[in-house]
């Protein structure tokens, strides 16, 4: 096979990769529904617990930037966590709304995604806290998953633990990515069984959904787990979980695949999952820029078949809890990744516009 027609065999593979982007392509439901990688594991809600040894190393870190702009970041072992945090002199619960992220499974408060992060909302002036669970959701998955709700549970001590020292609930909010976002649902959980209240917000990136699909709220990310909960999913059939989880979930393209920052290569399932907090890091530091329009039902936003709705709604600090729904969001393949109203518009959908141009002539001659 040339090379030209080995372009083209890529080209052909990716447009069927990416064909929930295409909007004009219609559902069969006589072919059936994706399962959805792992759909079921059993086992996983059996009990985990972390010895006394090994609980020093399930830490919360505390992150800054600077006023120069230099980012300082200070770990704590949960046990004595919330005694030491509070010493900290930028942290001000009295001042300061508070956010609490939980990393995910292979995940780290070191990686870039996690760093990037936390600056976002430290330039906000947040007092942010970030988990450190690399030493336990490292195991095989299914032991990780395990892990989430003993991990959550203790999270959920530590803040509750901090109330003592001033944290307010209606100033905290949590922001999970994949199983992060589970460890989440869990300290919420916990916390609302401790205090009969919840944290503000809850933030779900790209749930995990391996193992999660047919567990019941109980166990996982629910609507009820905080005031506010809003869901980005952008690998829904993978490593994410394609059910609404939040009064507000956002289908990112769709949120099956993501749009490749590279031309016909396909942004296939890791690089989809991670999209998601690349997409709220940004949403972060450009408020009112990633805009979704209403969906009917996930289906509808599987194939963007949402554009005639008319209600909108910003992925980010400014969601507007007011207006609760499935929401389609459209992207740019590029970073920053938004589109602004741009974005609004049917005939903008990122690989339509390409192809559009790359048969715009009437007559094709090799």
């Amino acid at each position: 096979m040339d090379g030209i027609h080995q372009v083209t065999a890529l080209v052909t593979i990716f447009l069927h990769l990416l064909g929930p982007l295409v909007s004009a392509f219609e559902p069969q439901p006589q072919i059936g529904y994706p399962a959805g990688l792992i759909p079921e594991c059993p086992g996983v809600t059996k009990n985990a617990s972390i010895t006394p040894v090994t609980m020093k190393m399930l830490q919360i870190i505390v992150h800054r930037r600077t006023d120069q702009g230099q980012v300082l970041r200070k770990e704590f072992p949960i046990p004595t966590a919330h005694r030491n945090i509070v010493k900290e002199k930028n942290i001000d619960f009295k001042n300061k709304k508070t956010v609490l992220y939980a990393v995910g499974f292979l995940d780290s408060s070191v990686f870039p995604q996690s760093q990037a992060v936390g600056t976002a909302y430290s330039k906000r002036g947040y007092n942010v806290l970030i988990t450190e669970t690399f030493d336990f959701l490292t195991y095989i998955y299914p032991k990780s998953v395990r892990l989430t709700r003993y991990i959550g549970k203790k999270i959920g001590e530590f803040l509750v633990k901090l109330m003592d020292y001033g944290l307010k609930l209606e100033d905290l909010e949590l922001v999970g990515a994949s199983l992060g976002a589970h460890v989440a649902s869990h300290a919420a959980k916990y916390i609302y069984a401790a205090t009969g209240q919840k944290p503000s917000r809850i933030t779900g990136l790209d749930p995990a959904g391996p193992c999660y699909r047919s567990l019941p709220p109980n166990e996982r990310l629910d609507i009820s787990d905080a005031d506010k909960v809003d869901v980005v999913h952008t690998n829904i059939d993978g490593f994410g979980i394609a059910e609404p989880l939040g009064h507000i979930d956002f289908y990112v393209n769709g949120g099956e695949f993501q749009p490749s920052d590279i031309p016909y290569v396909p942004c296939l399932v890791i690089c989809s999952h991670i999209r998601a907090i690349i997409y709220w890091w940004q949403a972060i530091e450009h408020p009112k820029k990633f805009i979704g329009v209403e969906c009917d039902s996930v289906q509808n936003a599987r194939f963007a078949k949402c554009y005639n709705n008319t209600k909108r709604n910003y992925l980010g600090s400014a969601a507007d809890f007011s207006k609760p729904g499935i929401y389609y969001l459209q992207t740019h393949n590029e970073f920053p990744y938004f589109r602004g109203k741009n974005g609004l518009k049917e005939e903008n959908e990122i690989y339509l516009s390409v192809i559009r141009k790359i048969n715009a002539d009437d007559v094709f001659q090799v």
